[in-house]
């Protein structure tokens, strides 16, 4: 017992604190959501549905946590440590009965053929490892592009084409499980290392958000990447964002625009894939392509756009302040910040003037192209919506950090996929995505009055915090006390 004890728990001891509680949150919701619909509602009738959120709670599982086994058996090689590189790889294999023979049997109950659920649910765990184990450049749009193909046809297909896909998947995942374990080097940095070991940092969430947006804090060469006309006392707020650094950094125009290009580049890698979504489906007719390509793209854009707003700014800012050395502090010898006060609102200026350009700017943008679909106004109110709750949070995780009561990990990520969810559910009611071949047309561009009272919800949740936060700021000393994890 001792040992399946070892074995069960050596993915939680090589796992690093976040990615626990990312793994729990997504897991658990769907799993959650699985039953909810299993017990309220017609389980038979929503079989698909609930069968796609099992294998989302399959995918979360193998993409987030098991794949930590490997930076353990990397570890364990260069310890020497033979036995345990071997104890990682019983390891992922004793957690493949539960993972994948749990959901079939719920699946199994509702009617569902056991030897169909189990081969989607062996995919979908394939998929999720294959993730971890590729490049991120390569992995995440391969693997949304295989989603997208998989969704994009019924789930009832033949049985014997998913296990085919289920065995190329696996085999596939072998190979380079035993690729990366047995290498003499891997790559641990960069883009071009695989994802398990890109993501694998003990900080990651603790000090700034999402690990993957840190592309937009390059190193700081004057005077190419750095603006110093206006830094100096008489323009505190300058010289505040000067010292802060990041993406809200003063530039020369080239290096802004640089900076743009990197991110609409980064963008445009994972909007790419929902133009799979005509050419696996039914041919698009001329004329038809503004609805089934610009729509798509604007919703995936403005959706990432958003996310990368709130990481790149509050993420920085909860970084910063969450710093154990003493570099922070001494901001507040700034010349020119005079008392306490004005510091504050300097300060403040400095943190939330970039995200707002940002955010106003984007928003723009997206209601330009949006002129093309000849859509109702409803698609513009999303828009807005989505950038709004965006800027919010940013308000509410920055002043909770200036405070000295930043938002714990767990209440910042809710807020997070709260935030992502709420803009991808009114983005695809306002959207006309399907405008020609829909049921009923004239229900397309109308969002739901339940959906717009949740955003309310969400939007006055998010002010409270914000106004908490600005309180508890008046009495702070000064708002460059660092908030010691």
């Amino acid at each position: 017992m001792n040992r399946v004890h070892a074995l069960l728990v050596m993915p939680w001891v090589a796992s690093a604190k976040y990615a626990r509680l990312l793994t729990v949150l997504f897991v658990g919701s769907a799993l959650v959501v699985a039953c909810a619909m299993a017990i309220t509602g017609n389980a038979r009738a929503h079989r698909e549905i609930i069968i796609v959120v099992l294998g989302f709670a399959v995918w979360a599982l193998w993409g987030s946590y098991l794949a930590a086994n490997l930076q353990l058996a990397r570890n364990a090689r260069e310890l020497c440590l033979p036995r345990m590189q071997r104890d990682a790889d019983l390891s992922l294999l004793l957690f493949a009965v539960p993972s994948l023979a749990v959901p079939t049997a719920l699946c199994w109950t509702l009617g569902a053929s056991p030897l169909l659920a189990a081969a989607i649910f062996t995919v979908a765990a394939a998929l999720g490892l294959a993730y971890m184990l590729l490049p991120l450049w390569v992995g995440f749009p391969l693997i949304a592009a295989s989603i997208v193909g998989i969704m994009s046809h019924d789930l009832s297909g033949q049985v014997s084409t998913w296990w085919g896909l289920a065995a190329l998947l696996a085999a596939f995942d072998i190979f380079r499980w035993w690729q990366l374990r047995t290498a003499a080097t891997v790559r641990r940095e960069g883009m071009g290392a695989a994802a398990v070991f890109f993501c694998y940092h003990q900080d990651a969430m603790r000090n700034g958000g999402w690990y993957g947006f840190r592309f937009l804090q390059e190193r700081v060469t004057i005077p190419l990447h750095a603006e110093l006309k206006d830094v100096g006392p008489r323009c505190v707020v300058t010289s505040i964002r000067f010292a802060l650094g990041g993406f809200g950094m003063p530039k020369p125009f080239a290096s802004r625009l640089k900076d743009i290009g990197r991110l609409a580049a980064y963008i445009a890698v994972f909007m790419l894939f929902p133009l799979l979504a005509p050419l696996l489906g039914s041919p698009v007719a001329t004329g038809e392509w503004v609805v089934y390509w610009l729509s798509p793209l604007l919703t995936f854009g403005c959706l990432l756009t958003c996310c990368t707003a709130v990481s790149a700014f509050a993420g920085r800012t909860r970084s910063l302040w969450r710093k154990s050395d003493a570099e922070l502090p001494l901001l507040a010898l700034l010349p020119g910040l005079g008392d306490a006060a004005s510091g504050k609102r300097f300060t403040i200026t400095a943190l939330l003037a970039p995200p707002l350009v940002f955010l106003a700017c984007t928003c723009a943008v997206l209601c330009l192209a949006t002129l093309a679909l000849h859509t109702t106004p409803w698609a513009y109110i999303a828009l807005m919506l989505c950038c709004s709750g965006a800027l919010v949070l940013t308000v509410a995780a920055t002043l909770a950090s200036l405070c000295g009561r930043p938002m714990h990990t767990v209440e910042y990520v809710l807020l997070y996929i709260v935030q992502l969810v709420l803009s991808a559910l009114v983005l695809m009611k306002a959207m006309p995505t399907d405008q020609y071949h829909g049921a009923h047309p004239e229900l397309i561009g109308m969002v739901p009055a339940w959906l717009l009272v949740l955003w309310g919800l969400y939007l006055i949740v998010l002010a409270v915090l914000a106004v908490h936060g600005a309180r508890e700021l008046r009495n702070h000393p000064h708002a460059f006390l660092a908030n010691i994890p």
